[in-house]
């Protein structure tokens, strides 16, 4: 089979403006694929995959190749298909590697945009037509490895020993480490000066205490609300609220000593982070009406329609604003010049963590690829592919979105001579958040899991909790404790590991939140929370 390009239509969670995706890797929502990648993925691990259906050729989406006959033909998948210079710019580094690899070698790029690789992923699997190498999350590569279809690229992960503290543990997983980082995309806040402005404020805020007392400034005197954070059943929202548990030291997993794994999503952190959340409409009302049905898209909107003042959200909406090429968007020129974008404003824990997307180059095993140019091949182009020169030639038409995975990359021009429309200052910023990156699971517990894109699909990125407390006014606790239950069962129903994880009925009390959360429980010098429970 050959993956096809279609770059025609987005669906609703693309990012209003571009249709970028940038941070789309992490939605796991496709389980005709885990259930087919857990079936041929096992076949593969036992050497069981015979015959191959695919015939080599370039698909509409390639950049040619040979007719497939070649022992050095070199296929590799990428899901950037959604902003065209963006395309073109990685094809053309993409087939450069031909002039700077040591072997003979005609690399072919296919684009399989989010939405399609799921299933091609599945179809090639069986086929055994898959790529070389591929872009994915490293929740993905860990799975593809598990099974025995990824190979580990351990050796490249060690040339470098300057990758970002989350980036570091991303595909870490049985003494290995599984695909490699390739780029990462934060969450910022998105900042209308003119609204702060009207509302009295003089600064933007660097701490969630600066933060509440700011947004209610902004909904007592101007028309708008002070902050926005997507609270509908959407992966942002999901996305967004781990960060929060994170600036509440707190997290999603844990992993003992013996190597068997801890559930803590509806931990006293998790349980003090929602209510913070929710406090933003039931206790501050900085938040703005019909909260519970604001998706992704439709939070960037009040942003662009000027009804609120600070929104935290994918840098997509950025990029709406300003093109890196093209400039300031006309029909939006006034906010554009008003927007500056922030990190998160500092937590209890005095940290500014921000939810991080991105994707990993991870390489197949020659029992499920068309092609076998040798592992050599596909390792030095993973490391040719993440290589400052290489960055250089996407990164600046895929501005602000792209960031690096370590701080050597933090050298490549577009942070050292921003060539870009984009304002220096949104890029510093950016630059600035990357280091505090979280992700799901990966953060707490430092290292990957299989199960983790598993279970991180079925419940829309953590979002089902948030989103029903406050679309639907569940306990908070009744909510968690579901979602972390449909948590311990996945895990106890897969079978990537020996031990099961204890369903729990009771809890979480705010009693055994961390020290650093208790004032805000307490209201001792900082702004209360919403607590249904005193």
């Amino acid at each position: 089979m050959s993956a096809k390009e279609n770059s025609e239509s987005v669906p609703d969670e693309a990012a209003a403006g571009t249709n970028e995706r940038t941070d789309k890797d992490d939605e796991y929502s496709r389980r005709n694929f885990m259930q087919t990648a857990a079936a041929v993925g096992g076949l593969a691990a036992a050497g069981g995959l015979a015959g191959c259906s695919g015939d080599g050729g370039s698909s509409d989406g390639s950049d040619g190749g040979s007719d497939g006959t070649s022992e050095q033909d070199f296929l590799w998948w990428t899901m950037r298909g959604y902003i065209p210079a963006e395309t073109e710019a990685i094809r053309s580094a993409a087939k450069g590697f031909e002039d700077a690899a040591d072997a003979n070698v005609n690399v072919s790029t296919e684009v399989v945009v989010w939405d399609q690789v799921f299933q091609e992923w599945s179809a090639s699997l069986e086929g055994r037509s898959m790529p070389n190498v591929s872009e994915m999350a490293c929740e993905h590569a860990v799975d593809f490895g598990n099974r025995g279809a990824a190979r580990p690229n351990t050796e490249v992960f060690n040339e470098y020993d300057d990758w970002y503290e989350t980036v570091g543990n991303w595909g870490k997983f049985d003494d290995e480490f599984w695909g490699i980082p390739w780029f990462m995309e934060l969450r910022t806040n998105h900042v209308n000066m003119n609204l702060l402005d009207d509302a009295g404020v003089s600064s933007i805020p660097e701490t969630w205490e600066e933060l509440i007392e700011a947004g209610q400034a902004v909904t007592e005197n101007t028309d708008a609300s002070g902050f926005t954070t997507p609270g509908a059943q959407d992966f942002t929202t999901g996305q967004n609220v781990t960060a929060f548990t994170a600036q509440s030291d707190g997290g999603y997993y844990s992993v003992n000593d013996d190597g068997t794994w801890n559930v803590d999503i509806d931990g006293a952190a998790s349980l003090f982070a929602h209510l913070w959340t929710l406090s933003l409409r039931e206790q501050w009302d900085i938040a703005p009406g019909g909260w519970g049905g604001l998706d992704n898209t439709a939070s960037e909107e009040i942003f662009r329609s000027g009804r609120c003042a600070i929104n935290y959200q994918p840098s997509d909406l950025a990029r709406s604003l300003i093109d890196p090429q093209e400039g300031v968007n006309e029909e939006n020129s006034e906010l554009a010049e008003a927007t500056e974008l922030a990190p998160m404003p500092a937590g209890p824990n005095g940290e500014s963590h921000s939810f991080m997307g991105g994707s990993c180059l991870a390489a197949f095993n020659s029992n499920v690829t068309n092609h076998d140019p040798g592992n050599e091949v596909g390792d030095d182009f993973i490391d040719y592919m993440t290589q400052p020169e290489q960055l250089n030639a996407y990164f600046p038409v895929s501005a602000p979105n792209f960031l690096p995975v370590r701080t050597g990359q933090e050298e490549m021009e577009l942070f050292t001579d921003n060539p870009t429309e984009v304002p220096d200052s949104w890029l510093e910023t950016r630059l600035e958040q990357a280091p505090n990156a979280v992700r799901y699971g990966v953060s707490s517990a430092k290292q990957a899991a299989p199960f983790l894109g598993s279970f991180e699909g079925a419940s829309s990125g953590y979002s089902t909790a948030i989103s029903g407390m406050i679309g639907a006014d569940q306990d908070p606790k009744s909510a968690l404790r579901g979602m972390a239950n449909n948590a311990r069962s996945q895990i106890n129903d897969a079978d990537y590991f020996d031990f099961t994880v204890e369903e729990k009925t009771s809890g979480p009390s705010l009693d055994d939140a961390p020290d650093s959360v208790q004032k805000w429980i307490t209201g001792d010098g900082v702004p209360q929370i919403y607590n249904p429970y005193e």
